[in-house]
């Protein structure tokens, strides 16, 4: 067996992984960018064979693999090794646990903005020549520790030692590509609200907020609008609205003036409350669902979208029904990726396995996106846990490949994805 140095082991490691599971992401998320980032972040590290980029590269590989254990992850970097004539690390997973605790999540914050905001603006398809978001938010349990209880408890409703300890999260999703945009992760004691209040100021202007009842409050709107965006909201069952008043565009669609509310709600800044405008003009439109067996349903949605020639009632009661891709997104994670129940044992390790989960997901957008492109089709109607299932088949076919045989075995994985 040929023995080596450890800067050859990190080179041979690094190229394996970058034309496996890094290849989707050759255009996006090079090791150019890795590293920029890694010092954009102030992160700097010692000479060893884990290095941030293969860590990353590695943990990936777990989160996407059936068997995410470490040990599983450890053997794969021990088979590359030895298939190239180098000598093989130990088989304890300690130097790999220690590996991913070391990375920072602002690092892993930033490469995963990074990927949803290039898959986003690669979007061609806009709707009425705006790209739009949707937002929806859910909770994710975790291992039942001190260290995780203390900063993300467990619901009040459970009895000690009865239940996980529980987070909230809020994710944004790219309409079109189904691509992560922006999340935040806090205790099951933050409210939704103000995990999207915190995701305002990272947005594209001009976007579209796309979201169920929940997001559509008077404060909400203001700061969405500050924000130079757009927002269309199904309207809160407590507020109630008459079509016979204010500007009449069509059946069942005006625009009519919201007035502040006289005491500032739970949860939002007093400070912030006061400088929400005295009113603010919004158009209110109502359509019917129908379903067989069932009475017709009426929905009635708020926008800022005030044109009704730009943007007919009818576009935005189609635009309204896409929102139930966001729970197709949130299901992908949760349950194909197995991203409702994190293993980790400390709040730091929670996040970094979150945000890990997330980047994970965006690689597999990609592919799909990619598929869409090459194959003039579109990525809703490509199988998010088919394209997982082969990459996973082809990973190690692409690691012993040739540049040329790689991407043919890449555009075979693309076709088969459709």
């Amino acid at each position: 067996m040929k023995f080596s140095c450890i800067n050859n082991r990190v080179a041979v490691l690094r190229e394996k992984l970058s034309n496996s599971i890094g290849f989707p992401f050759r255009e996006i998320l090079t090791e150019t960018m890795i590293q920029q980032t890694l010092q954009d972040e102030g992160i700097s590290y010692r000479k060893r064979l884990l290095t941030p980029t293969i860590t990353l590269w590695m943990w990936l590989c777990q989160v996407l693999d059936k068997d995410k254990s470490c040990k599983k992850a450890v053997s794969r970097i021990i088979s590359y090794l030895v298939a190239c004539g180098n000598t093989p690390p130990s088989a304890n997973t300690a130097a790999y646990c220690k590996a991913r605790k070391r990375l920072k999540e602002s690092f892993l914050l930033s490469l995963l903005h990074h990927t949803g905001k290039s898959l986003h603006e690669q979007e061609t398809e806009l709707w009425r020549g705006r790209r739009v978001f949707i937002v929806d938010g859910s909770t994710i349990t975790m291992s039942d520790t001190q260290e995780n209880q203390m900063q993300y408890p467990q619901p009040e409703s459970q009895a000690a030692g009865c239940g996980f300890p529980m987070a909230n999260i809020v994710a944004l999703f790219c309409l079109k590509t189904g691509a992560l945009l922006e999340t935040a992760i806090a205790a099951i004691t933050t409210h939704e609200l103000n995990l999207f209040r915190s995701l305002y100021q990272r947005l594209h202007p001009g976007d579209v907020a796309l979201g169920d009842r929940l997001y559509g409050s008077y404060a909400d709107v203001c700061l969405i609008q500050d924000n130079k965006l757009d927002c269309l909201f199904r309207m809160h069952q407590k507020r109630k609205t008459d079509f016979r008043k204010g500007k009449i565009l069509g059946y069942y669609d005006h625009i009519v003036f919201w007035n502040k509310p006289l005491a500032c709600s739970q949860g939002l800044d007093p400070t912030l409350f006061e400088k929400l405008p005295e009113s603010i003009k919004l158009r209110e439109v109502r359509f019917k669902v129908k379903t067989k067996g069932f009475r017709p349903k009426q929905i009635t949605l708020v926008t800022t979208l005030l044109d009704a020639d730009a943007y007919p009632k009818e576009a935005l009661t189609e635009l309204y029904a896409l929102r139930w891709n966001v729970e197709l997104d949130l299901r992908y994670l949760k349950t194909t990726m197995q991203m409702e129940h994190l293993l980790a044992k400390t709040p730091h390790m929670v996040r970094n396995e979150f945000y890990v989960h997330l980047l994970a997901y965006n690689l597999i957008r990609v592919m799909m996106f990619q598929a869409a492109v090459e194959y003039e089709t579109k990525p809703s109607g490509i199988s998010f846990q088919a394209t997982i299932q082969h990459l996973s088949n082809f990973t190690y076919a692409l690691v012993y490949a040739d540049a040329q045989m790689r991407e043919f075995l890449y555009s075979i994985l693309l076709y088969l994805g459709i």
